[in-house]
């Protein structure tokens, strides 16, 4: 998902424009006929070339947002929860946008895991009022305890019977996860749940691990407006005057947060994406009556990548359903189950690619916790890497990888799943954990790769996953260990840093014999396990070796034909890391005494980034933050320091501890009479 950002950001972007036009699309308003909708060539473009990840960073802003929000006022669901399993839900909605009032009745079929089961608990913020609850069809009590409904049920269940409660409510949901808003004079209503806001307008158990097997939505609005949802749309009815009902259903299992409601008078577009196997799946695209062409032609290219991603991932998981977009506010998108919602702004590839790559990754495995949240995010921000590959080819998909290299501190995995800035960190559960998969598919191999997804459907496909769960799959399938390579990318900081010396002499009979020395570097003390790509260059052509390189200093051999020309360590770009030349640390030297900073990285950053220096002498040094009008924010280090490199981390943080406003800041080290000073920037 990509969230809203409240601020301006400025991004240097060099992207390629083409104008794309019409794929058998036709338009449709509420109560009319579909027509031909064709866009002005002349006024319509769309962004393809050139990596732009503004996408990514407005999803995290958004969603750590909304975390916040929801911290305010929730806890964690019940653990009586684990008690029972939730198979059904039907989801009977009334939306007035007007006195913007949410009235519903949730019925839930689950079946009993737990024995004896006399009550069920469901996840419902406590804004939502309660007005009647059922079990068994029978009138029962229920209790509220902060954001959790306890139903009473009719009678004691024993384990494998079947239970069904239903809740009657209504409310005024809080608009960070449920809004009535307005677009052109009009209502816009839309939800967006995750992580854990589906109970702030439904009551659920909301856990990634219980998906129900299906859901049911009949969603009644003012009859000017269409409802867009997950699934297929089964009919459509009249309740009463000026009213309509809308009835969707999701037949594959479904995560709660994915669950999800926009109504607008939207102009309906329509492609089809064609299967491998000749099945023919519609695409439906839900689109604000300002933006039609904009749309048309920005997502002309869904059905091509529908099918990169079938050949990838295996065929698309809903094709008895559908594939679309529907307009909604936030500034980036959302990967709701078979219906993204998106800014009605935005149609960079890229974008449509990362959310139409969730239904893979997020959606049909769905990370278990959200501790593993680079599971879902991590995977479909490669994809918009492979959709280039694919697309524009190989030169395409590393310019995407460079841009989404991170070389700062923190762990990929989230160790704390309430911290939801830590859930949703740009640099870690979306840049660095994209690297993840790229650098994987060259550890086990294209073959082996491409197994694994297979393999990773079958055994968590329409469930959950973890790291763990993840590594046994391409474990089995490449026959590699993998522990070291997920100990330290995902729950590990930082990268490797190479230091390379080589030399060849003659061998004799045309041959060349080199000698490859390769010295880590390590950022924070930890060494690193990788294969790596050493690509030797000769008069007779290219010879690429792999080695397996762990420790501090270690010393290859290799005979090769022709005289040797260069030597390239990781010449593909196989491997999140700096590689530094005989003697080049990454970090200026310092000269006459003088000690000198190196650039921060990453900048800009959020919420830490790595401050790196060097020290021509030993001595006393400072090494402070300062806001642009000179006041001193943080003073980092204040220490007798040996002469070399060094680092520290500051996490945009004050003296007090509290988070500073983003903005430019500036470090000033200073030892002695000599200071050197470099800006960074901190953008939450």
């Amino acid at each position: 998902m990509i969230p809203g950002l409240r601020r301006a950001i400025v991004l240097l972007l060099v992207p390629g424009c083409l104008a794309l036009g019409p794929a058998s699309v036709t338009a449709a308003r509420a109560g009319g006929h579909p027509v031909p909708v064709a866009p002005d060539r002349a006024k319509v473009a769309v962004t393809r070339g050139g990596p732009d990840h503004l996408h990514r960073f407005r999803e995290a802003e958004a969603k750590a947002r909304l975390g916040k929000a929801f911290a305010a006022t929730a806890g964690p669901s019940s653990a009586a929860m684990d008690l029972y399993d939730a198979r059904f839900y039907d989801l009977a909605l009334a939306l007035d946008p007007v006195a913007k009032l949410l009235t519903g009745t949730l019925t839930l079929t689950a079946t009993v895991t737990g024995a004896g089961l006399a009550a069920l608990d469901l996840d419902l913020d406590p804004n939502m009022i309660v007005t009647a609850t059922k079990s068994g069809g029978v009138a029962t009590t229920f209790t509220r305890s902060g954001a959790v409904l306890t139903v009473v049920l009719d009678r004691a269940y024993l384990p494998g019977e079947s239970v069904t409660v239903a809740v009657d409510y209504f409310g005024n949901p809080t608009s960070d996860y449920f809004g009535f808003a307005t677009y052109g004079g009009q209502p816009l209503i839309w939800s967006l749940s995750e992580p854990y806001g589906a109970r702030r307008w439904w009551p659920c158990k909301d856990l990634n691990t219980d998906k129900a097997d299906s859901v049911a939505l009949h969603v009644t609005v003012p009859d000017n407006l269409i409802v867009a949802s997950n699934g297929t749309l089964e009919a459509e009815s009249v309740p009463g005057p000026g009213l309509k009902t809308f009835h969707w259903t999701e037949r594959h299992p479904i995560a709660t947060y994915l669950v999800s409601v926009t109504a607008h008078p939207y102009v309906v577009l329509t492609d089809a994406y064609v299967s491998a196997g000749g099945d023919t799946m519609p695409i439906v695209h839900y689109v604000v009556s300002d933006r039609v062409a904009q749309a048309t032609a920005g997502y002309a290219p869904t059905a091509a990548m529908i099918g990169a991603f079938a050949g990838l991932y295996g065929e698309y998981p809903y094709l008895d359903e559908k594939y679309g977009h529907a307009h909604f506010l936030w500034g980036g998108g959302m990967e709701h189950q078979t219906c993204s919602s998106m800014n009605s702004s935005a149609y960079l590839e890229t974008f449509i690619a990362h959310e139409l790559a969730h239904q893979w990754m997020g959606d049909l495995v769905t990370c278990a916790d959200f501790s593993h949240i680079w599971i879902n995010e991590g995977f479909a921000t490669w994809s918009e890497a492979y959709w280039r590959e694919q697309n524009e080819g190989p030169a395409a998909y590393r310019e995407e990888m460079d841009a989404a290299r991170f070389y700062g501190p923190g762990t990929i995995y989230v160790e704390n799943p309430n911290n939801f800035n830590e859930i949703f960190n740009f640099y870690l559960s979306y840049q660095k954990a994209s690297w993840v998969p790229h650098m994987l598919r060259h550890v086990v191999g294209e073959t082996a790769f491409r197994a694994g997804l297979a393999e990773l459907r079958a055994a968590h496909g329409f469930g959950a996953a973890t790291t763990g769960d993840l590594q046994a799959v391409f474990e089995a399938v490449s026959g590699r260990d993998l522990e070291a390579f997920f100990q330290q990318w995902i729950y590990g900081e930082y990268y490797p840093r190479y230091e390379v010396a080589w030399n060849a002499s003659a061998a004799g009979a045309g041959q060349t014999h080199v000698q490859l020395r390769i010295t880590q570097l390590p950022v924070a003390g930890d060494l690193f396990a990788m294969p790596l790509d050493v690509r030797i260059a000769t008069s007779l052509g290219d010879t690429t070796f792999v080695v397996e390189n762990a420790a501090a200093t270690e010393w290859y051999a290799f005979t090769v034909a022709g005289t040797v020309t260069d030597l390239q360590l990781d010449p593909d770009g196989w491997v999140l890391c700096e590689i530094f030349p005989d003697g080049a640390s990454g970090v200026p030297t310092a000269a006459a005494g003088r000690p000198v900073l190196a650039p921060n990285v990453p900048n800009p950053f959020n919420p830490a980034t790595t401050v790196r220096f060097e020290l021509a002498v030993a001595g006393a040094v400072t090494l402070d933050v300062h806001d642009v009008s000179g006041r001193r924010v943080r003073r980092l280090i204040a220490a007798d320091l040996g002469a070399g490199p060094h680092a520290v981390v500051w996490r945009g943080r004050d003296d007090a501890g509290r988070d500073v406003a983003s903005g430019t800041y500036f470090v000033r080290l200073r030892q002695g009479e000599a200071t050197d000073v470099r800006a960074l920037t901190l953008v939450r």
